[in-house]
């Protein structure tokens, strides 16, 4: 993919070149590449658990820097640290009420993707 086809709000494919305290560096192309940074990251337990470098993933790009060749970038679909819950833990006497709570975060998450 060209640098003049990647546009803002694009998923596209990268490939992880580096990984850092401060962030993620991913190739998306030959002349341009992004920055996925750890504020984007905190909610993943352990960031290196997670990624490696040559790992392909596809991220979203929120910002492209004048010039073309940087990218401010987001995990497309950020896995997180979330575990698997069951109904009985949202269950209340006055019924799922928590259950509602936490679809409407998980859905506020799903539209920030």
């Amino acid at each position: 993919m060209k640098n003049e086809e990647l546009k803002e709000g694009d998923v596209v494919e990268g490939r992880i070149t580096g990984i850092q305290p401060y962030g993620i560096f991913i190739k998306l192309n030959d002349d341009c590449s992004g920055l996925v940074h750890a504020t984007e990251l905190e909610k993943l337990e352990n960031d290196s658990k997670f990624f490696k470098v040559g790992q392909t993933l596809k991220v979203k790009i929120l910002r492209i820097k004048p010039g073309g060749k940087q990218a401010v970038l987001r995990i497309h679909r950020m896995i997180t640290s979330r575990k698997k819950m069951g109904a009985a833990q949202f269950e209340t006497a006055s019924g799922f009420t928590n259950l509602k709570k936490q679809l409407l975060v998980w859905v506020e998450e799903a539209q920030n993707d």
